[in-house]
């Protein structure tokens, strides 16, 4: 296990492996907002397992082994799926082998078509694969954006489906190393899957946990049952945790996220008891305590998703 004494930031130039992240600004109800311009890092947090940092948009990780490679999520186009490969192809030639796919969100599997290319055997949770299905028009909605800001074609984008899907766990051995699959329940999205190295203490959590980052709260049925799934990862005998997005945690950030929904939570639901609008609520409840978070400026978006969660008994967008 690479020791976190020097620094993960030193530990990723080490390995070389620092691009340029031009930065760029996004709509979000008040204004253009520009994301801080920080270079992808890919760091190898334990021998052969490589982790890829991207503060603007998603992140991914691979496992190389003897036998081939695992890749963990895809990012949101076959364009950004390519420039994942050439990181790989950077650390190993063996060929990818399996991909898992967290959840159903664009940014974590629209690229599934490049490994596809590559023959990979693709698995995910039950309910991410059908959330693959019926939300794959919303998501591409909401990619919309991005996409003409990047000047990415959004008919390279196709549906690539899980081979194998799992209820529980699942547990993947390949060239004798072993991950396990992990469902504890809708977090935030039904079929959140963690991925867990037992020997290499990490873990990949996919959509629940994202370090310094405020998560959509659109999809998710219950964020008590969210914040519950993150103190159980808390407890895990784990000392690294890799989020969909924001950079490498440990414990402790597991738990403040925990808290912060916690403290989003309490607040949304004392709004809608004092019996304010959902314009009231959307213009005054800002928890700017948090406001240095990433995606902090798309809090108007995040208190309007979860006011129809409270006032209504379903996410805004539902699955099944």
């Amino acid at each position: 296990m690479i020791a976190f004494a020097r620094g993960l930031a030193a530990l990723a130039l080490t390995l070389g492996f620092l691009l340029p992240a031009p930065a760029w600004s996004q709509a979000s109800g008040q204004g253009e907002v520009e994301e801080k311009n920080i270079p992808i890092a890919v760091t190898q947090v334990a021998p052969g397992l490589f982790f890829m940092y991207h503060h603007e948009e998603s992140n991914a990780a691979w496992m190389v082994t003897d036998e081939g490679v695992l890749v963990i999520d895809t990012r949101q186009h076959p364009r950004r799926a390519e420039e994942l490969l050439a990181m790989i192809r950077r650390t190993t030639d063996k060929p990818i082998r399996w991909v898992v796919n967290t959840h159903a969100h664009g940014d974590h599997y629209f690229g599934n078509s490049v490994f596809k290319r590559e023959g990979a055997v693709f698995i995910a949770h039950r309910d991410t694969a059908g959330m693959m299905k019926s939300h794959f028009g919303l998501e591409m909605k909401r990619r919309q954006g991005y996409f003409r800001q990047r000047q990415f074609d959004p008919k390279e984008v196709s549906v690539v489906l899980p081979d194998i899907t799992f209820d529980s766990t699942l547990t993947l051995t390949l060239g004798g190393r072993t991950v396990e699959l992990v469902y504890m329940g809708a977090g935030q999205n039904p079929g959140d899957t963690f991925l867990r190295f037992p020997k290499e203490r990490v873990l990949f959590a996919g959509g629940p946990f994202s370090r310094n980052s405020w998560p959509n709260p659109s999809f998710t049925p219950s964020i008590t049952t969210w914040v519950d799934i993150l103190r159980k990862m808390a407890a895990m005998d784990v000392d690294i945790y890799l989020g969909g997005h924001g950079d490498i945690g440990r414990r402790e950030h597991v738990l403040q996220q925990a808290k912060m929904l916690e403290d989003f939570d309490r607040g949304m639901r004392a709004a809608v008891a004092k019996g304010l609008s959902r314009e009231e609520i959307v213009r005054t409840v800002r928890f700017t305590e948090y406001q240095d978070v990433r995606n902090w400026y798309r809090m108007n978006l995040f208190v309007n998703s979860y006011y129809h969660l409270l006032t209504t008994g379903r996410p805004e967008n539902a699955y099944p």
